[in-house]
């Protein structure tokens, strides 16, 4: 039943609801922890990327680019 309103983001659904700021605040909560920054030599980037792998040392899987 959704299906139907939710394509675009201005079509609310017959309870009011409007499922695409939905989906979009969901992915957000499910999201690491971004931040980035503007100085007069350039710019970095800095995310967190969680592991989902319970096997995985975290300490162990560190990347820098």
């Amino acid at each position: 039943m959704a299906r139907r309103y939710d394509t675009r983001t201005t079509i609310f659904s017959p309870e009011g609801r409007l499922y695409q700021v939905e989906y979009a605040l969901e992915a957000i909560s499910q999201a690491g922890t971004c931040l980035g920054m503007r100085t007069n030599e350039g710019i970095f980037l800095v995310a967190e990327k969680r592991v989902t792998d319970k096997l995985l040392d975290s300490n162990v899987c560190l990347n820098f680019y």
